[in-house]
């Protein structure tokens, strides 16, 4: 059973990903059959378990957002106080996505670990927001429904734009980016 289980996961694991299992590429290149996915050490199976359930679990969130963090106070002073906007509805969103997965605790973790960035601009948000406790509450509470529906505008010069982009590209933070994408309507300026 335990065998089937793993053979599922690998077989699952890889199309995710478009990715050939062993088997797959012996048979195209020689047409015999090989064994099945149980040829796989199943120590590797853990680990590659493991490697997906961070790559898709809620964990990632707060690594992404601490990185994004940590870039954007580091960066220089000129650019700086256009980043540092985008850190608001990134950190909303890498609070909510996890709750609407069901994640709860590590999203009540993560608003608490990164709550006081935001504290003295967005007080009254924090405070309503910290009534989310169930997916549920998402839908019925319509400040956290609207945030979850609608798009930030942020003004943002072209070089701190592509700045942004290229440390998303480069740290691969493709939760970030989805965010990003989803909720924040950058308006450039040259400069």
């Amino acid at each position: 059973m335990e065998e089937e289980k793993n053979q599922k996961f690998i077989q699952d694991y890889f199309k995710n990903r478009g990715l050939k299992l062993p088997e797959e590429l012996e048979q195209s290149s020689t047409n015999t059959v090989s064994s099945p996915v149980s040829q796989f050490d199943p120590d590797v199976v853990r680990q590659i378990f493991a490697f997906s359930q961070f790559q898709d679990g809620p964990a990632r969130y707060q690594d992404e957002y601490a990185k994004l963090r940590s870039w954007t106070y580091t960066s220089l002073d000129l650019y700086r106080h256009e980043l540092l906007r985008v850190l608001y509805p990134v950190f909303i969103h890498c609070f909510m996505d996890p709750v609407a997965k069901g994640h709860i605790q590590e999203a009540r973790t993560f608003f608490s670990s990164f709550r006081e960035d935001h504290e003295m601009m967005h007080l009254r948000d924090l405070q309503k927001l910290e009534g989310v406790l169930s997916p549920s509450h998402l839908e019925e509470m319509e400040f956290a429904h609207s945030l979850r529906q609608s798009k930030v505008n942020i003004k943002i010069c072209q070089y701190s734009y592509e700045l942004l982009l290229q440390f998303l590209h480069e740290s691969q933070s493709t939760k970030t980016f989805g965010i990003i994408n989803e909720h924040i309507n950058f308006q450039v300026s040259p400069g």
